[in-house]
């Protein structure tokens, strides 16, 4: 409200001083002329303005859909990825460039799809091939500096037609990456071929428009880089059949500019990868010394924020979080990376260092999510533990963090199993939400670590849950939310359904 006052005011004390300008005409018609389309381009310019709140689903729920990202176009549609076994637009099988692949019902399929802003209406779907299975951690869709998208996935199935590279065969996995216009035909895409290729993948933007790519590799017989490009720029370390990434960069063209090996002596995972003016960042847990490296507590998996060089993916300056008392950090951390400043969220038992917010539990009897800010030097500014007293919090059902247009951090994720409350300490409490797997939005101050609000809502009655997956704010306290919908009490069930919906801040 503040917002809009303000330019309000703005308007009216350029509004009066036109005024005192069209008063020298002798044209009173000129005058209104003026003065209306003065107001139109005031009111248009509102990204507020024609804002609605609905609520869609996709998916009928009978089998498995899920999303793995949502953006914002150029006129505010949205642009949503995923994966799915049966088709978006009931009875129809058909894409942009490529149909839905395999039978309705059974085959995984990833999948591009426009909705309108207004009223999630889909606009447009597109099958970029058929998908090897979900995972925790998604990829992302990035924008060139055209506006044009970037996907990479990792795909099985036939090869599409006519990309840069053809797929290797059917049934063996491939990375392909694409560059896609907001109408969904395809600029250009490719697959880069291994046998070594896992499950995971993440990816993120350059200000040079080089797509940097960190996707899985597995050895079985060895780790195999990818034969659709430059050698290799660097060996394997350790055991030929522990978990290694390799670091692909991608021209804006689609050609491969190299390939090098993230790896140590254990096991490594990469989870997030993001790009800005300070450089290019990723995140994710190791349990040995990546490349010089000093891990500081080998065996056991620790989480990192690593800075590497976009010309080649040598690592820049790295930071290990956490302690040894932990013994071993498990789940993946969520990642933000805005302006100078590094956010980054995972789970933990130990407390450690002097945090904003303390542990609300004897060391090592509950897990809480844990909340580090480092700058984009890697040097940790603080940290903040979110928990309660008697459960554990449920890691994986959290979205990425948000940093708002009102200066706080958003964090939005489930409770606990019973009490659906954090014990933790904020400012204020709101909402009404209650029972098991509540719905919690967390407000953050980003300068101190510290919780200015917790807003509980309840969620959908068990075994039925839902998650946020991704949040984005449309414009200043407007929110889409990507959700995810599942309908039994397994940890990876089927069926599942997605949703999106428009809301204003809690």
């Amino acid at each position: 409200m503040k917002f809009f006052s303000f330019f309000f005011f703005v308007f009216l004390t350029f509004t009066s001083s036109c005024k005192l300008i069209l008063n020298n005409s002798s044209d009173p018609t000129s005058q209104d002329f003026f003065l209306t389309n003065l107001l139109r381009a005031f009111l248009l310019s509102d990204p507020c303005l024609n804002f609605k709140t609905w609520k869609k689903t996709y998916g009928t729920g009978t089998f498995k859909t899920t999303g793995s990202d949502i953006i914002t176009l150029s006129n505010g549609d949205y642009l949503v990825s995923g994966i799915t076994q049966e088709y978006l637009i009931p009875g129809s099988s058909s894409g942009v460039t490529n149909a839905f692949a395999g039978s309705s019902g059974i085959t995984l399929n990833t999948f591009l799809m426009r909705v309108s802003h207004t009223n999630g209406e889909i606009l447009w779907v597109d099958y970029l091939g058929e998908a090897v299975n979900e995972k925790s951690y998604k990829p992302k869709l990035r924008k060139y500096s055209n506006g044009d998208i970037s996907v990479a996935f990792i795909v099985t199935g036939a090869s599409q037609p006519s990309p840069l590279n053809a797929k290797s065969g059917i049934g063996i996995p491939s990375l392909f990456v694409g560059r896609i216009r907001e109408d969904g035909t395809r600029v250009w895409y490719t697959y880069f071929d291994s046998d070594s290729i896992g499950d995971y993948v993440v990816s993120a933007l350059d200000l040079s428009n080089r797509l940097h790519v960190f996707i899985e590799n597995l050895g079985s017989s060895g780790h195999d880089s990818f034969g659709d490009g430059p050698a290799i720029l660097n060996a394997t370390q350790g055991d030929p059949t522990d978990s290694d990434f390799i670091h692909l960069a991608v021209s804006e063209n689609g050609n491969m500019i190299f390939q090098s090996y993230f790896s140590s002596a254990g096991n490594d995972f990469v989870f997030g990868a993001e790009a800005n003016a300070n450089g290019l960042f990723i995140t994710g847990a190791t349990n040995q010394s990546v490349f010089g490296t000093t891990h500081p507590s080998p065996n056991d998996q620790m989480p990192y924020v690593m800075k590497l060089s976009e010309i080649d993916g040598t690592i820049l300056w790295y930071s290990y979080l956490g302690i040894a008392a932990e013994g071993g950090y498990g789940d993946p951390n969520r990642f933000l990376v805005k302006d100078d400043f590094i956010y980054t969220i995972g789970a933990a038992r130990y407390t450690y260092g002097s945090p904003s917010e303390p542990i609300v539990a004897a060391n090592g009897a509950r897990k809480h999510f844990l909340f580090t800010k480092l700058n984009t030097s890697g040097a940790v500014h603080w940290n903040s533990f979110l928990g309660n007293a008697t459960e554990d919090v449920l890691a994986l059902t959290e979205a990425d963090p948000l940093f708002l247009s009102s200066g706080q951090l958003l964090f939005r994720t489930q409770t606990t199993v019973t009490s659906g409350r954090f014990t933790s300490s904020p400012d204020i409490s709101t909402g009404e939400g209650t029972g098991a797997y509540t719905l919690a939005d967390v407000f953050i101050n980003p300068l101190s670590g510290t919780f200015n609000r917790f807003h509980y809502t309840s969620n959908l009655v068990s075994p039925t849950q839902e998650r946020t997956e991704v949040m984005r704010e449309v414009c200043t306290g407007k929110l889409v939310r990507l959700n995810y919908t599942k309908f039994t009490t397994l940890p990876n069930p089927n069926p599942t359904q997605i949703s999106i919906e428009n809301v204003s801040l809690p």
